[in-house]
């Protein structure tokens, strides 16, 4: 849910016309974006451009530790998973790929590459332990940097309604999927009306389905970031700011228990601007992988950071919608849905699906900064 979609709540009404249309983030919860690439240590450079990465929930589940005088050792916050919705943290790991990825494509800018070790204690089980989900060793390079190095400030997942009259063409796609291409992986798209419309259908239903499991919908809720106030003091998580999201949190017509209550106001209107943002949605991508490792895990997500850089150098919006692809037992029959539906073959496994168009501009997320992801 984004900061502005609870505008919507209350639709035009007294509260609505006597305030403002809306407050920006709290300067400090965004700083990190203008922070970026502040420090001197390559590695804090790179590291404070990784932390911009896509990650589910915005949970930013990074931690990095300094290692010598060039090397980095880069552990997952096991505080900062997503036991219901994600139990075998898969979407966990997508977002460290991201993560990955951004810091490969920042190193450059100082003067060197970034050689990536994936898992070098050993790939974990179905549950993450303690081993680092990688080493990073940083080498001299003369090699010029990733143009998509270039978009990483202005990278977005615009979780707004997208202009439903606009459609990404055959062309605009298969532009955005060269750009992130990586071995073992296979991107589709469907953009005609008639598969889209199928697509839509899934997605509402999957939304529906993980709003009406009490367990899912609780894990969202509580990751929510009601007013500047605790925007401003987590910086992490689902925000919701602006006026009317003030005035309706003092009042009372928005709190975390009403978002858990199906019935009130809150908790309608939230399932409404999803089927809004599903509705506006003309393209879907998708990417499966030959198998469903640690490994693979970690390598959809370096892709679809290069993704949906190439889709910002595009002028296209991008937002992952992934509950009919999580694995909570309620969500099965629509995960097998999603596989036939996009023709995942038997061997491979749907690790992503997003929506792509033409949507407005969105403000960056909140981000912890940087000293929050540091081990001493």
């Amino acid at each position: 849910m984004h900061r502005r979609a609870f505008m919507h709540l209350i639709g035009g009404g007294v509260v609505m016309a006597a305030t403002p249309a809306c407050v920006a983030t709290p300067r400090s919860a965004t700083s990190a974006w203008s922070d970026a690439g502040a420090a001197t240590d390559p590695r804090l450079h790179a590291l404070s451009h990784a932390l911009l990465a896509p990650n589910p929930h915005n949970r930013q589940p990074w931690l990095a530790r300094l290692d010598g005088a060039d090397a980095i050792t880069l552990y997952v916050d096991r505080q900062r998973l997503l036991p219901v919705t994600d139990p075998f943290s898969r979407q966990i790991l997508i977002g460290c790929g991201a993560f990955v990825e951004l810091l490969a494509l920042a190193t450059p800018a100082r003067g060197f590459r970034a050689q990536v070790t994936p898992w070098p204690e050993g790939e974990p089980g179905d549950q993450l332990d303690h081993r680092p989900f990688a080493t990073v060793c940083l080498a001299p390079t003369g090699d010029p940097a990733d143009r998509l190095f270039e978009h990483v400030l202005a990278r977005r997942s615009n979780k707004e309604p997208y202009d439903a009259q606009r459609t990404p063409t055959t062309a605009e796609l298969d532009g955005i999927v060269r750009s992130a291409v990586r071995p073992g992986l296979r991107f589709g798209y469907v953009n005609t009306p008639a598969e889209t419309a199928k697509v839509r259908d899934l997605v509402t239903r999957a939304y529906e389905r993980e709003y009406g499991t009490p367990a899912a919908l609780k894990e969202s809720v509580d990751l929510m970031r009601i007013g500047s106030r605790e925007i401003a003091r987590y910086r992490d998580g689902i925000d919701l700011g602006g006026a009317p999201i003030e005035i309706m949190a003092a009042t009372g017509l928005i709190t975390r228990q009403k978002l858990m209550t199906p019935g009130t106001m809150a908790h309608q209107q939230g399932a409404r601007l999803y089927v809004a943002r599903a509705r506006t949605t003309n393209a879907f991508l998708f990417m499966g992988s030959g198998d469903n490792s640690r490994d693979a895990q970690l390598e959809t997500g370096r892709a679809y950071a290069r993704l949906n850089l190439a889709a910002t150098r595009d002028g296209l919006a991008m937002h992952p919608l992934s509950q009919a692809l999580q694995e909570f037992p309620e969500m099965a029959p629509l995960k097998s849905e999603a596989d036939r539906l996009l023709g995942v073959r038997p061997d491979e496994r749907l690790q992503m699906l997003v929506r792509v168009g033409y949507g407005r501009p969105v403000p960056p997320s909140p981000r912890r900064g940087l000293q929050a992801h540091l081990m001493t």
